[in-house]
């Protein structure tokens, strides 16, 4: 297979992985506010979608380097670089980027597969480094060059780009909403209790 082939097949499964973390982060926001709990098509398998797709979702993240190392004479990627920061011989602090990203990703996916076995407070404590790895990934993912020569040109315009702003947008979106949700619930509460007090 050819180089160019192999950073593309990288490119796929990336954008596969981060579009499937997205819907999962998504749902783990509704899942949260329990509004996920009143979609009829989910019939309470809510938790279920939401771990099967961060699963799904990570392994293909993990996975996307493979084919960038199978053309580590055109990307630079080594082996080593995908588990140590800044070894890559090309684009070294993006690549790091995404090597920091993984090993929170790996954290928070690892406690949602064990989360039985663990504290629930552990478990939500680790759980909020998904936003790291979002961050983390997406600081990776939108400077980097997939022309991988000298003087490696960006285009932030491009079509992979334009989905890592969407789902940068929509992770962030869903929580804001949460909160200012959750805040307006608390301020109808408030009003209901004064009311009531002022009879």
């Amino acid at each position: 297979m050819s180089h160019t082939l192999l950073i593309n097949l990288a490119r796929v499964i990336s954008i596969l992985g981060l579009g499937l973390l997205t819907f999962s982060a998504i749902g783990g926001t509704l899942l949260a506010s329990r509004t996920a709990q009143k979609i009829k098509f989910l019939k309470g398998q809510t938790f279920k979608y939401h771990r099967t797709l961060s699963i799904i979702g990570a392994v293909l993240l993990l996975l996307h380097p493979i084919p960038l190392w199978l053309a580590s004479k055109t990307t630079g990627v080594t082996l080593a670089s995908i588990f140590v920061p800044f070894l890559a011989n090309k684009q070294s602090l993006w690549v790091a980027f995404g090597t920091l990203a993984m090993y929170a990703m790996i954290a928070v996916t690892a406690t949602s597969i064990y989360i039985k076995r663990i504290k629930r407070r552990t478990w939500r404590a680790v759980h909020y480094a998904s936003y790291a790895f979002f961050t983390l990934g997406l600081v990776h993912a939108i400077p980097i060059s997939n022309d991988f020569g000298k003087g490696a040109h960006v285009n932030f315009l491009d079509f992979e780009k334009i989905l890592f702003y969407l789902a940068a947008v929509a992770v962030l979106a869903f929580p804001v909403w949460r909160v200012i949700a959750h805040r307006q619930q608390v301020a109808r509460k408030l009003a209901k209790v004064n009311l009531r007090s002022g009879d």
